[in-house]
């Protein structure tokens, strides 16, 4: 029988032309610990919980024209696979229990 996730592994990225909205946003993202990987693109290791908050989040700042979404993904795999330009495997631990705390 699989064992049950805590933690999974996702992508949010959004493309918000109101600048207060996005930078609100971008803020809120990193602080549920979120990693920035691109200008509008976060990665990191969520549980239930923080994912409905994510997607709270999402619909409370983006408008109608707005576009974003939370995906569960396998990123740090691809990147071990040599999948990727200008990211190292380090970059992308495939447990949340990798994250150390400063």
């Amino acid at each position: 029988m699989a064992q049950a996730r805590l933690h999974n592994e996702v992508m949010v990225a959004y493309d918000i032309e109101d600048s207060k909205n996005r930078t609100k946003l971008f803020k809120k993202l990193k602080d549920i610990s979120l990693k920035p990987i691109q200008k509008s693109v976060f990665w990191g290791h969520l549980n239930k919980a923080e994912e409905d908050s994510v997607k709270r989040l999402l619909k409370e700042y983006c408008q109608k024209t707005d576009k974003a979404f939370i995906a569960r993904i396998a990123l740090s795999e691809q990147v071990n696979q040599n999948n990727s330009i200008g990211y190292e495997k380090d970059d992308f631990p495939k447990n949340p229990s990798e994250y150390y705390v400063l």
